[in-house]
């Protein structure tokens, strides 16, 4: 990743939970010399700490399903609060899906808005798969085919052939971003046209 960064920030956000993850890639002068290649990745903490019990009330009349998740303040976290593989497969997907960026396999700026989020999930389904076959951490397929289902079970009924091409893309070892284009297009649809 050297040849592509210099520099690398984590900027943990204290909202509501959210598992997606923001990149912004940006340049920076070092010793004043030419600008370097620098990315802030946006993340919730609790992608990267123990996992806690969900918070519940007491209070008459709110149901347990609408309770929120515990969530740890920005200020709150500390180096014991950090699940080692959580952190390395966080950090692992992310570097990948980074490389993938720079070095021109993936496009963001070249996949339709109404494609966006469905590309997203299937790209993640190639990075993970790569890492998995490499003895790298990240998630696994079950994780992958949970993550799957919730996101694309939204769209419309999961059927077999959904489910093959899951494990195609899970296979995957050089995506191109044409190919995943055509394959997110085969799911179901998430978006309405626009």
């Amino acid at each position: 990743m050297a040849q592509h960064l210099t520099r690398l920030v984590f900027s943990l956000d204290d909202l509501t939970a959210d598992d997606r993850v923001w990149l912004s890639f940006g340049r920076v002068r070092i010793l004043d010399k030419e600008s370097a290649r620098s990315l802030t990745i946006y993340l919730h903490p609790d992608q990267l700490i123990h996992d806690k019990p969900p918070e519940t009330s007491f209070l008459i009349g709110i149901p347990l399903w609408q309770t929120r998740p515990l969530s740890v303040a920005d200020s709150d976290l500390q180096r014991d609060d950090l699940f080692r593989p959580k952190v390395e497969r966080f950090l692992y997907h992310q570097l990948l899906s980074v490389r993938d960026l720079c070095e021109g396999r993936i496009d963001p700026s070249d996949i339709p808005a109404d494609l966006a989020e469905a590309f997203q999930e299937v790209w993640a389904i190639t990075v993970d798969g790569r890492l998995r076959r490499s003895l790298m951490p990240g998630y696994s397929a079950a994780e992958r085919r949970q993550r799957f289902s919730r996101v694309f079970a939204r769209g419309g009924v999961l059927m077999p052939v959904h489910w093959d091409l899951f494990h195609r893309l899970w296979q995957e070892t050089e995506p191109q971003q044409a190919d995943l284009q055509r394959l997110a297009r085969q799911l179901p649809r998430l978006h309405r046209r626009v």
